[in-house]
């Protein structure tokens, strides 16, 4: 099969678009993991400041 080079420039520049948008996805997923786990890692701790006695 024999493609010119606009098909090959046009199927680079999905691939590359593609790929661009699973990139973006997966840091926004980390960044509401990292979120995610800033503010349990905060309740714990006033979870465990408020159990403490004398406190």
């Amino acid at each position: 099969m024999i493609q010119t080079a606009s098909d090959q420039a046009f199927l680079l520049i999905s691939i590359s678009v593609c790929l661009g948008a699973c990139f973006v996805r997966a840091f926004r997923e980390f960044e509401e993991a990292r979120r995610g786990w800033q503010q349990n890692r905060e309740f714990m701790h006033e979870a465990r400041r408020s159990v403490k006695p004398g406190h």
